[in-house]
């Protein structure tokens, strides 16, 4: 069977599933899924990413994520490498931890939205071994298991820091009051009375919703520039590349300083070099070797130290505000 196509867009919503190389666990203790939450939310504010819903299972997870920007595969490799990374370390391992084709499907929003969302929530007490006992006992499961973002969404404690709720509790519409007891009635009747799988909704192994939305997130992918930007409903065509160059330039007037002293690998310290190579990291789509080539021999990690820093200088709205100014950079 051929691979689903990757469909990446301004604010395109994404339900993401990963799971363990052969099966095998993704977390052994409780300090991994601490590990692994952190730099989630790490990765959603670099990459500019709305995280809605999580679970973390033994071996795979599940995210409800909207992706501001058409950037999925480069956050979802970022966040993949580095708990991989971090993983290895930790538990004196080698190899790949998760399996390298992650499954990632466009979700229409409304309906879908909350019937996904309660999906993910109920992984822990759903199939054969996680869904034994009666259904008290399952909600009693359920409400105990802390590695989701359901007790955020059910009141019974404070929401992760990092999730957005508005988008899956607005669906239920009504008093903002009331919406996480009727949200927790809504995922909890999934327990005693059997509910749709909005996976049947899946068209095209990769589109989740109806076929109206499915052919239309189809003939942006096959239409011509003219079709796509006659895109409507949350369909936006992405904003073009710049080029290195045009980043360069626009750094260098901010702060100054000619592109070529940007590029110089003599320049050590250079706060606008730093925040140059962040942005051309950022929004021209070059791998880390590329941007040290460029930047005068740098070796990745080198970069990757630079590119750090550069973006603490700004605010996480200072990031999203300049990112945007280079995107729309005219070419």
């Amino acid at each position: 069977m051929a691979r689903s196509l990757r469909i990446e867009f301004e604010g395109a919503l994404y339900h993401l599933l990963a799971r363990g190389n052969g099966q095998q666990a993704i977390y052994e203790t409780d300090a991994d899924r601490e590990r692994f939450l952190g730099l989630l939310a790490e990765s959603a504010d670099r990459f500019d990413v709305a995280v809605h819903c999580f679970v973390l299972m033994g071996n795979h997870f599940h995210l409800l994520a909207q992706t501001r920007r058409a950037n999925l595969s480069r956050w979802m490799h970022w966040l993949m490498v580095a708990y991989s990374v971090y993983f290895n370390r930790r538990h004196r391992r080698s190899g790949h931890l998760l399996q390298g084709r992650y499954k990632s499907f466009v979700v229409e929003e409304g309906e879908y939205v909350l019937a996904l969302s309660r999906y993910i929530h109920l992984n822990p007490v759903r199939g054969p071994a996680l869904g034994r006992g009666t259904p008290k006992q399952r909600q009693e499961r359920l409400r105990r298991f802390e590695w989701s973002s359901f007790p955020g969404y059910a009141g019974w404690g404070e929401p992760w820091a990092f999730i957005e709720e508005e988008l899956v509790l607005g669906e239920l519409g009504g008093a903002k009051r009331d919406r996480r007891l009727r949200y927790r009635r809504f995922v909890e009747e999934g327990l005693v009375s059997e509910i749709e799988n909005p996976f049947e909704a899946v068209r095209w192994q990769t589109i989740l919703g109806s076929e109206r939305f499915g052919q239309k997130v189809l003939d942006w992918m096959q239409g011509g520039a003219e079709s796509r930007r006659e895109m409507k409903s949350g369909l936006r065509r992405a904003r073009p590349i710049p080029a290195p160059r045009d980043i360069l330039a626009v750094v260098g007037k901010k702060y100054g300083v000619s592109p070529k002293r940007l590029l110089g690998r003599s320049e050590w310290g250079l706060a606008a070099r730093n925040v140059a190579m962040w942005l051309v990291w950022e929004c021209c789509e070059l791998s880390l070797a590329e941007i040290g080539k460029l930047f005068g021999g740098l070796d990745y990690a080198a970069v990757a130290q630079r590119i750090r820093r550069g973006r603490l200088d700004f605010s996480p709205a200072g990031r999203r505000q300049l990112i945007a100014q280079m995107s729309n950079i005219k070419i």
